[in-house]
Order: C-alpha cells, then sequence, then structure tokens
C-alpha cells in the first residue's frame, strides 16, 4: 500500500524521496531509510534511519525480509532542516470534507496538536489557522528552526485534496511531510479507498 500511495502522490505532483520496493538498490546515495509497508512502524520498530552504506542496508533488508510479512521500502533520506507537519482529509458527515493539519512525525499522536478546516479553503484562511496551533512558533523560525512556507504547504493540501476527490477516496494521510522555506518531501502516507 505504501508503494501506491507513492505512486500516488507522485501522479498528483507531491514531491517524495527516490525509493524501492523490494529490492536494495545498486546506485543509491546513502543515507537510506528502510521500512516495512505497515502502519505504525516505529511502535513495531519496523523503520531504521540513516542507514550508511550497503553492509548495513543489506543487513537491515533481511532482517526485516524475516520479521515482516509485507513490501520492505527502501527511500532516499531526505537530508536538511525541516519541519515535521501531518495533513489529513476525510469526509465528515456534518461538515464534508475536512483537512487535519499539524505537528506530524512520530509525536503527533503524543502532542495532539492540529487544526481541522472544512475543505476548501483558502490560503489565508490556512495561515490564520496555523497560529492556532501550541507549537505554532515552531513551524515560524523559532530558534533558528526552518520556517514552513505556507504556499508550500497550501499547494500540498490542494495537491492532496485533487488525489483524494479524483482517486475517491475515503480518507487520506501524509505523515510526515518534511517542510522547510524552500522544499517539501511526503515521506509516508496511509489511505483508504472507497
Amino acid at each position: 500500500m505504501l508503494s501506491e500511495g507513492f505512486e500516488l502522490l507522485e501522479k498528483y505532483g507531491i514531491k517524495i524521496p527516490k525509493y524501492w520496493v523490494n529490492e536494495i538498490p545498486l546506485h543509491s546515495s546513502f543515507p537510506l531509510v528502510i521500512k516495512a509497508d505497515l502502519n505504525h512502524k516505529t511502535d513495531l520498530g519496523a523503520v531504521k534511519l540513516n542507514i550508511q552504506n550497503y553492509s548495513e542496508l543489506k543487513k537491515y533488508y533481511e532482517e526485516f525480509r524475516k520479521k515482516f510479512n509485507t513490501n520492505i521500502i527502501i527511500q532516499e533520506q531526505v537530508i536538511g532542516e525541516f519541519n515535521e507537519v501531518i495533513i489529513g482529509i476525510k469526509y465528515d458527515k456534518i461538515f464534508g470534507d475536512i483537512c487535519l493539519i499539524g505537528i506530524g512525525g512520530i509525536y503527533t499522536e503524543l502532542l495532539k496538536d492540529f487544526i481541522i478546516l472544512s475543505l476548501p479553503f483558502d490560503i489565508n484562511i490556512l495561515e490564520r489557522r496555523l497560529r492556532d496551533l501550541k507549537l505554532y512558533p515552531m513551524l515560524n523560525g523559532y530558534r533558528n528552526r526552518p520556517k514552513v512556507n505556507i504556499n508550500l504547504l497550501y499547494e500540498n493540501i490542494i495537491k492532496l485534496y485533487e488525489l483524494y476527490k479524483k482517486e475517491k477516496l475515503l480518507e487520506i494521510e501524509v505523515n510526515p511531510l518534511l517542510i522547510n522555506e524552500r522544499e517539501s518531501y511526503a515521506v509516508d502516507i496511509r489511505f483508504v479507498r472507497q
């Protein structure tokens, strides 16, 4: 499902790191990330970051093949300073299509720092509502952290909403979207078809 999700993201113009499914790439740059195609990868020990060489990659690949009965994904690790954002879209019986945006990554469920907006919305609403996040200063350059480019974040939301609508999904979530002032990468995705 992860590889299908990456294909969908690429189809709709959402940038992702280069990846391979069930194979060890022979000509890639390090560091790499390896992950099993499961939800809650971190909790299950199904993701390993910062792999620096082929022998380490081969070791983890073989370990993951034995331990997890699913596809194994290898990705180029995104290098640089980024914020981690979650974007989720689904249908709500009362409000229609809604979008959850917040602090992403492995602490999403712990922090529970997000906003929910009815779709569609314009960039001014997004910019105004992001200030409601407790950790908004992190997204705005706190202590020399990279600022989030609001235009780029909005562009990713619009593309994800287009994907959601055209592919007739029940829900979709990108977590995390790595984003700074210049670029963004969707490094993980989950979705449910109708």
